[in-house]
Protein backbone atom coordinates (compact mmCIF):
# COMPACT_ATOMS: atom_id res chain seq x y z
CA UNK A 1 0.00 0.00 0.00
CA UNK A 2 2.82 2.41 0.87
CA UNK A 3 4.47 1.69 -2.50
CA UNK A 4 1.28 2.64 -4.35
CA UNK A 5 1.04 5.88 -2.36
CA UNK A 6 4.68 6.69 -3.17
CA UNK A 7 4.14 6.05 -6.86
CA UNK A 8 1.05 8.22 -7.02
CA UNK A 9 2.66 11.02 -5.01
CA UNK A 10 5.57 11.09 -7.49
CA UNK A 11 3.09 11.39 -10.34
CA UNK A 12 1.25 14.21 -8.58
CA UNK A 13 4.51 16.14 -8.10
CA UNK A 14 5.05 16.12 -11.86
CA UNK A 15 1.45 17.15 -12.51
CA UNK A 16 1.90 20.16 -10.18
CA UNK A 17 3.52 21.83 -13.20
CA UNK A 18 1.72 20.90 -16.43
CA UNK A 19 4.09 23.20 -18.37
CA UNK A 20 7.32 21.54 -17.22
CA UNK A 21 9.59 20.53 -20.13
CA UNK A 22 7.06 21.56 -22.77
CA UNK A 23 7.10 23.80 -25.85
CA UNK A 24 4.23 25.86 -27.27
CA UNK A 25 4.13 27.78 -30.55
CA UNK A 26 1.91 30.68 -31.51
CA UNK A 27 1.70 33.90 -33.47
CA UNK A 28 2.72 36.86 -31.29
CA UNK A 29 2.78 40.56 -32.11
CA UNK A 30 6.45 41.49 -31.52
CA UNK A 31 5.58 44.18 -32.91
CA UNK A 32 4.79 42.49 -36.26
CA UNK A 33 3.14 39.09 -36.16
CA UNK A 34 5.69 36.29 -35.97
CA UNK A 35 5.66 32.69 -34.83
CA UNK A 36 7.41 32.21 -31.50
CA UNK A 37 7.96 29.22 -29.25
CA UNK A 38 7.61 29.29 -25.46
CA UNK A 39 10.01 26.68 -24.07
CA UNK A 40 9.32 25.86 -20.40
CA UNK A 41 11.88 24.28 -18.09
CA UNK A 42 11.71 23.91 -14.30
CA UNK A 43 11.46 27.63 -13.50
CA UNK A 44 12.43 29.39 -16.75
CA UNK A 45 10.83 30.22 -20.08
CA UNK A 46 12.93 30.73 -23.18
CA UNK A 47 11.13 32.62 -25.95
CA UNK A 48 12.43 31.50 -29.34
CA UNK A 49 12.09 33.15 -32.73
CA UNK A 50 13.30 30.55 -35.20
CA UNK A 51 16.10 28.79 -33.31
CA UNK A 52 17.24 31.95 -31.51
CA UNK A 53 16.35 32.75 -27.88
CA UNK A 54 15.02 36.32 -27.93
CA UNK A 55 13.90 36.54 -24.29
CA UNK A 56 14.15 34.64 -21.02
CA UNK A 57 11.83 34.85 -18.03
CA UNK A 58 11.54 33.10 -14.69
CA UNK A 59 8.10 31.79 -13.82
CA UNK A 60 6.12 30.27 -10.97
CA UNK A 61 2.69 28.66 -11.05
CA UNK A 62 0.06 29.08 -8.36
CA UNK A 63 -3.67 28.24 -8.46
CA UNK A 64 -4.07 28.53 -12.23
CA UNK A 65 -1.92 31.65 -12.51
CA UNK A 66 1.58 32.12 -13.87
CA UNK A 67 3.87 34.81 -12.47
CA UNK A 68 6.57 36.02 -14.88
CA UNK A 69 9.75 38.01 -14.29
CA UNK A 70 11.86 39.13 -17.25
CA UNK A 71 15.53 38.12 -17.08
CA UNK A 72 16.82 39.35 -20.44
CA UNK A 73 15.78 39.81 -24.02
CA UNK A 74 14.53 41.97 -26.80
CA UNK A 75 11.26 43.41 -25.50
CA UNK A 76 11.46 47.08 -24.57
CA UNK A 77 10.88 46.23 -20.90
CA UNK A 78 13.52 46.27 -18.19
CA UNK A 79 14.90 43.12 -16.57
CA UNK A 80 12.87 42.38 -13.44
CA UNK A 81 9.58 43.51 -15.03
CA UNK A 82 6.75 41.40 -13.57
CA UNK A 83 3.56 40.03 -15.06
CA UNK A 84 0.73 37.77 -13.91
CA UNK A 85 -1.61 35.77 -16.14
CA UNK A 86 -4.29 33.14 -15.68
CA UNK A 87 -3.24 30.14 -17.74
CA UNK A 88 -5.27 27.26 -19.06
CA UNK A 89 -4.17 24.12 -20.85
CA UNK A 90 -7.05 22.91 -23.02
CA UNK A 91 -6.05 19.72 -24.80
CA UNK A 92 -3.02 20.70 -26.89
CA UNK A 93 -3.58 24.45 -26.43
CA UNK A 94 -2.20 26.95 -23.90
CA UNK A 95 -4.08 30.22 -23.36
CA UNK A 96 -2.99 33.02 -21.03
CA UNK A 97 -5.30 35.81 -19.87
CA UNK A 98 -3.93 39.04 -18.44
CA UNK A 99 -4.25 39.66 -14.71
CA UNK A 100 -1.56 42.37 -14.50
CA UNK A 101 1.68 43.18 -16.30
CA UNK A 102 4.23 45.99 -16.06
CA UNK A 103 5.34 45.27 -19.65
CA UNK A 104 2.94 46.32 -22.44
CA UNK A 105 5.03 44.56 -25.09
CA UNK A 106 4.71 41.23 -23.25
CA UNK A 107 0.94 41.65 -23.03
CA UNK A 108 0.80 41.75 -26.85
CA UNK A 109 2.83 38.53 -27.01
CA UNK A 110 0.79 36.55 -24.47
CA UNK A 111 -2.71 37.95 -23.93
CA UNK A 112 -5.36 35.86 -25.66
CA UNK A 113 -2.99 34.08 -28.05
CA UNK A 114 -3.60 30.37 -28.48
CA UNK A 115 -0.30 28.53 -28.25
CA UNK A 116 -0.22 24.98 -29.63
CA UNK A 117 1.84 22.27 -27.97
CA UNK A 118 4.76 21.19 -30.12
CA UNK A 119 7.08 18.23 -30.02
CA UNK A 120 10.31 19.04 -28.22
CA UNK A 121 13.28 19.07 -30.58
CA UNK A 122 16.21 17.06 -29.24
Amino acid sequence: MLLIWNLTSCDSKKSDNPLLDSEWSGIAKIPQEAEIVLKFSKDKIDVLLGNKVIETMNYTLNNGEIDLVKNSGGTPCDAGTKGKYKYEVIGENLVMTLVSDECNARIKSLQGIVYKKTDIKK
